[in-house]
């Protein structure tokens, strides 16, 4: 690891923040109740791990009012977002978005994980619809078993695919599917959330699924923290008011995996600062 890591203008390209709730109140039809994390809480967590840059996502309890995430956008001046819309935008909204820092659009899958394949189609084709108007990209969190068939979708959308949280493949499985899009250079990966694809995020099985997705199209990666570390799928309540704890995830370990997984400090650099300055546009 650099002695001056993480190196200057590095990015978290995938956190959330949350509430205060009072000001900023849940969707009613939400998959479970997490806990606030403020704007003031993210801002701490950039400055301890010496981070300059940060994308916020809209998560999925917030459905698609993105008042929560742009507050904290203007609060935390060059931000940029991944907003999560309907359908039907009119162009005027979108243009205002883009000019508060939107650069993409979020296709939530995997946390509902009800919809049909056709259903993920449409809904994906949508956003990319939406998003080629400011030249945004769609940003998908999907079950690894969907990559497959909805490889065709996206290579023949008119913009980028950002695919999440090593898009699902938990260690020891066959990456090929997503190595293939990556490989025709219209998809990212986000190598996020290690601890979604494995019990212990610093397993080092993790490493050679890490190592080799980044080697596979070196310009189409990013890294995030997944901040504030939502509660696992299989614990939430659906339509429980009560809050869910953050898990216990040591966010600063998470970023020190990047120079182990990938042992190279020039293609960290790249991952953490280059890469992310051409994807939202810093």
């Amino acid at each position: 690891m650099a002695a001056n890591f993480p190196p200057p203008g590095a990015a978290d390209c995938h956190v959330h923040v949350i509430g205060p709730k009072t000001q900023f109140p849940l969707a009613k039809t939400r998959t479970y109740t997490p806990m606030d994390a403020p704007t003031a809480h993210l801002a701490a967590m950039l400055k301890r791990l010496g981070l300059d840059r940060v994308v916020l996502v809209q998560p999925s309890f917030y459905g698609t009012d993105n008042a929560c995430m742009l507050d904290c956008m203007a609060a935390l001046p060059g931000s940029r977002g991944v907003a999560v819309l309907p359908a039907e935008v009119p162009g005027s909204a979108l243009d205002d978005l883009h000019k508060r820092g939107v650069r993409g659009l979020r296709v939530n899958i995997a946390t509902g994980g009800t919809a049909s394949i056709e259903q993920m189609r449409d809904g994906i084709a949508a956003a990319a619809k939406l998003c080629a108007r400011n030249g945004w990209h769609v940003q998908i969190f999907v079950p690894s078993s969907t990559l497959a068939p909805l490889g065709a979708t996206l290579r023949a959308l008119p913009v980028d695919t950002v695919v999440d949280h090593f898009g699902l493949i938990a260690p020891g499985e066959a990456p090929d599917t997503l190595v293939a899009l990556l490989e025709s250079g219209k998809v990212w990966v986000k190598i996020s959330g290690a601890y979604r694809i494995a019990a212990d995020p610093a397993d080092p099985r993790i490493d050679p699924l890490a190592r080799r997705l980044v080697a596979t199209n070196p310009e189409r990666a990013v890294w995030g923290s997944d901040w504030p570390h939502t509660p696992r799928h299989d614990l939430r309540k659906p339509g429980e008011s009560e809050e869910m704890p953050f898990q216990n995830i040591d966010t600063r370990g998470l970023l020190d995996l990047v120079p182990r997984w990938l042992g190279d400090d020039a293609l960290a650099k790249r991952v953490l600062v280059t890469n992310p300055e051409r994807l939202y546009d810093f």
